[in-house]
């Protein structure tokens, strides 16, 4: 996930008791129909019973992992894998910020010869790391994983996200991190509030099905509540933070950075530039003050302490407040898809480099984590899960009823452009939008530069 301080929080708060008394309630039949309609395809097949080799008995995997909840939920598993195969495995675990910087001298360091076994491969690096021939196509280890890795068992959309590149599976889903609208459900079926809200503003209040409704909204909470209740919490930091935010607000209202066929920025085009004006306008205008470079930590911290009507973040801030014991707005909180019905989904995959001193052994550890079994458990224990399976299992659902709006988001969510060098796109959007929000620049100003800026990444 592309934010040290978020993971870290997100790691603490899954360890804690999580309040849903307010979440919606769900049933685990199969075929889940998720919140908005959307129907997860089936999972296939019961999984056969999968065997392990142990011709890599006294083997040591070293896998960089990010250090958040899901690598502490699979690194508690690890003997299980090790007596069944006699493969130890070492997680090296840092913060998101630098792996990176370490993964890449090892990526390149030729056949055989680097020092990571199997990847954890963040949806940013996807095209990087396949485009530079630094990862395996993946296709004939998994038709031969003997139904330990079936790709029909996975989300569509994480596929999309964080798996194929050009016609090729470079890597195996595991873990997913979308965004969505994040709000107080409790003022919004507060009768007395709904009226007060109506007769200060004309408006009814309701969850808005379009970005400018949701802009719309929350500017006229802001205006009418002040300091006492902002219309939203928002995550404006350069550059990463502002950039994800953004996408819900891109996407949602119809734009995109390239064209389909990505042989053009769209970016500056009339649909993406009253994207990034309805964006400077809520944080401007609708957000609590300190808005344009505030992290997560910061409009966290607002919507917990009961200063905002909503967030448009990432889906582990529920999680993050519900699981608070001193947040005002503990168990009071609905998440949906960002008005509009595309929000940002980033996910995680395995892959397995080139430079793999061990790359056998390590598929071994990517179709044990990726057994059925093992992907279930992962799920009771508080991973978001890219199967499909979770999302219709009753026990799964019973412990964490908010998982069917993480599934609609998930589904309908997108991640960023096909592009090789993503890193530099989001440094170049945040870096002009940033400017908008200041001032420094009209929101069509910001993109046409930023444009200029996204067409030599092609």
């Amino acid at each position: 996930m592309a934010n040290t301080t978020g993971n870290t929080m997100l790691r603490h708060a899954l360890q804690r008791h999580i309040n849903r008394r307010r979440l919606l309630q769900t049933s685990g039949a199969a075929g889940l129909a998720l919140g908005s309609g959307v129907r997860l395809a089936s999972g296939g097949a019961a999984q056969e019973e999968i065997t392990f080799s142990r011709d890599f008995d006294g083997t040591t995997l070293n896998l960089l992992m990010e250090d958040l909840q899901e690598t502490t939920i699979i690194e508690e598993m690890l003997p299980e894998f090790t007596e069944l195969t006699g493969i130890t495995v070492n997680f090296e675990k840092v913060g998101y910020g630098v792996m990176h910087e370490k993964l890449v001298p090892q990526l390149a360091a030729g056949p055989g010869n680097g020092t990571y076994d199997v990847l954890e491969v963040d949806f940013y690096w996807v095209y990087e790391f396949a485009r530079s021939g630094w990862v395996e196509d993946l296709g004939q280890r998994i038709a031969d994983s003997g139904g330990a890795v079936v790709l029909d068992r996975y989300i569509p959309a994480t596929l999309d996200i964080v798996s194929q590149a050009d016609g090729k599976t470079w890597y195996v889903p595991f873990y997913a991190y979308p965004m969505g609208l994040i709000y107080r459900d409790d003022l919004l079926n507060d009768e007395a509030f709904k009226a007060e809200f109506n007769e200060a503003t004309g408006m009814e209040l309701a969850i808005p099905d379009s970005v400018e409704g949701y802009v719309d909204l929350a500017k006229a909470i802001t205006e009418w509540k002040g300091e006492e209740l902002y219309g939203a919490a928002m995550t404006s930091q350069q550059v990463d933070p502002i950039v994800m935010e953004f996408c819900n607000f891109l996407y949602s209202a119809g734009g995109d950075y390239y064209d389909a066929d990505l042989t053009a920025p769209t970016i500056n085009d009339e649909t993406a530039v009253k994207a990034a004006q309805l964006y400077v306008d809520c944080v401007n205008q609708a957000a609590q003050p300190g808005a344009a470079s505030a992290n997560y930590d910061d409009s966290i911290a607002v919507y917990s302490q009961g200063r905002a009507f909503s967030s448009v973040s990432f889906m582990w801030m529920l999680s993050v407040v519900d699981g608070d014991e001193e947040a005002v707005a503990q168990g009071k909180n609905k998440a949906v898809v960002m008005p509009g019905g595309t929000g940002l989904s980033g996910a995680w995959g395995w892959g397995i480099p080139v430079s793999s001193p061990n790359p056998d052994a390590g598929w071994e550890f990517v179709r044990w984590v990726e057994s059925s079994d093992v992907a279930r458990r992962r799920a009771l224990a508080g991973s978001l899960p890219t199967q499909i399976a979770p999302y219709e299992d009753e026990e799964i659902l019973a412990k964490y009823p908010w998982l069917p709006q993480a599934g609609d988001m998930i589904t309908q969510g997108k991640g960023l452009p096909a592009v090789t060098k993503q890193t530099q796109l989001v440094e170049i959007v945040g870096r002009h939008l940033a400017e908008a929000v200041a001032g420094g620049a009209t929101a069509q100003e910001g993109m046409h530069a930023a444009a200029a800026e996204l067409a030599e990444l092609l």
